[in-house]
Parts: C-alpha cells; sequence; structure tokens
C-alpha cells in the first residue's frame, strides 16, 4: 500500500506558470528538476538550509490531496486528487478506499478495468514514498539513489458529480509486489518507471497490452530506504481507520 509519498515544489513556481509567466515546458522541467534530488539528511531529501536558500518545501501527499500528474491525454503537468473515482462512482468519498491498483488485477477490477482499457494513464511526479513500522512505529523513506525524480505508473479518470456536474480529476498509483529494499518494510510498492518506460507509459499509440508488461517493481539496487521522522497524528476525533489511511493531514 502506497497512501503516503511526498514532491519538492518551489513556492511561487505554480504561480508563474497559471500567470503564463513560464510556459509548459518551463514549469515541466522546472517540477522535474526539483525532484530530482538534493542532498538527502537525517532521511529528509531537503535540507532547512536548502529549504530557505531556494525557496522550497516538501509537500506530502495523502488521499484526497491534490498532487502532480502528467496524463496521457494532455502531456502537461497538471493539479490531480489523489484517489481514484471510476466514472460510474455514486459517492465522491469512495476516493478513500480507491488510492492503489493493484497490477496484478488491473484488468479484473471493475473500478479500474474500463479506464486502464481506455489508457487512461498517467504519470505522478513524487520525490519519495513512505511506509511505517506498524510495531515500532518508525517510518521509512524510499527514493532512487541517482539524481532521478520517482515516477509511478497511474491511471486517472474524470469524474463528474452528477448533483452539480462538477469534473473532479482524480488518480491512483498503480502497486506491484515489493523488490528486496523495499519488502523488510512492506509487502507492496508503487509503480516506478525510468526513462524508456516513462514515454512507452505516454505513448497514444500503445494501447493497455502493450504497456502491461512494464508493471513490475523497479531493481532494488536502484533504491535507497532510510529511517525519517514519525508523523505527528492529531489526537482529535482520530479513528483508526483515519490514523491508517492519513486523512487527519
Amino acid at each position: 500500500m502506497c497512501y503516503n509519498y511526498s514532491y519538492i515544489q518551489k513556492r511561487g513556481l505554480k504561480a508563474s506558470h497559471h500567470a503564463g509567466e513560464i510556459t509548459e515546458q518551463e514549469y515541466l522541467e522546472q517540477v522535474l528538476q526539483l525532484n530530482a534530488g538534493l542532498p538527502v539528511r537525517q532521511g529528509i531529501k531537503i535540507s532547512d538550509s536548502a529549504i530557505t536558500e531556494n525557496n522550497l518545501e516538501e509537500q506530502f501527499v495523502f488521499p484526497g490531496m491534490a498532487s502532480l500528474v502528467i496524463t496521457i491525454e494532455k502531456l502537461i503537468v497538471e493539479d490531480f486528487q489523489f484517489g481514484f473515482l471510476p466514472e460510474w462512482s455514486k459517492d465522491y468519498k469512495d476516493f478513500r478506499k480507491n488510492f492503489n491498483a493493484r497490477s496484478e488485477t488491473i484488468l479484473e477490477k471493475p473500478t479500474w478495468r474500463k479506464a486502464f482499457q481506455k489508457n487512461q494513464r498517467c504519470l505522478i511526479i513524487s520525490s519519495a514514498f513512505f511506509e511505517e513500522n506498524n510495531k515500532t512505529k518508525q517510518r521509512y523513506r524510499f527514493s532512487l539513489n541517482t539524481k532521478e525524480p520517482l515516477l509511478y505508473a497511474g491511471i486517472y479518470s474524470n469524474w463528474i458529480d452528477k448533483k452539480d456536474g462538477v469534473v473532479v480529476p482524480t488518480f491512483a498509483i498503480i502497486t506491484c509486489e515489493a523488490n528486496e529494499t523495499v519488502a523488510p518494510y512492506h509487502n507492496r510498492m508503487p509503480v516506478i518507471l525510468k526513462k524508456e518506460a516513462q514515454e512507452k507509459w505516454l505513448d497514444k499509440k500503445l494501447n493497455h497490452e502493450l504497456i502491461y508488461d512494464l508493471l513490475l517493481p523497479i531493481s532494488s539496487s536502484a533504491m535507497i530506504a532510510i529511517e525519517t521522522n514519525p508523523l505527528e497524528h492529531k489526537k482529535k476525533k482520530e479513528t483508526k481507520k483515519d490514523r491508517q489511511l492519513g486523512f487527519e493531514f
């Protein structure tokens, strides 16, 4: 399960893009460069000094929050909600249970099947993902050991609320069996795509059958796991389910 990941953003960058001060390509390049890595310190990819000097912030993402994706449809960086809503979903709250799509059953489960067959694919931009040891509560940060951003294979849906006609762009991370780096902490991990696989994933000419074999764990030698600070959970009206899914953040 991957319900918590992060990406690095520069304050004001998104506003500059929306204002037309930088082009779409410039925005994409800057976002990817930011997530390509700064020095790791105590499990945090960006140090306090780097945050201050470069006006950066590490955005932590949980289901229900907006995050950066690149869809096969537009090939630009957009904000989509983490938590997938299939077109037939009647309840907006369904996103709470649809944030991870298992690669092994993506063509079987009604939630994912139609969107995957219709090539509604996306890349999710990230710098790291996190897992917590249920017994010790120690939290671990997983990233690549090279200066590259993490780009997860994802599936998206532009869900329409039947009550008011509002379109809600949503996505889920596709997961696979954990590699040897992640397995000691969790049995699942996001599908991380390297450069050639990224291009195939966003190629409209390739249908779901031709890209299905990309849904495999990345080599464990390409990753690092670092202990990091535990999350501070809110105590007021907190439930066990909320704690597991991170909805209090």
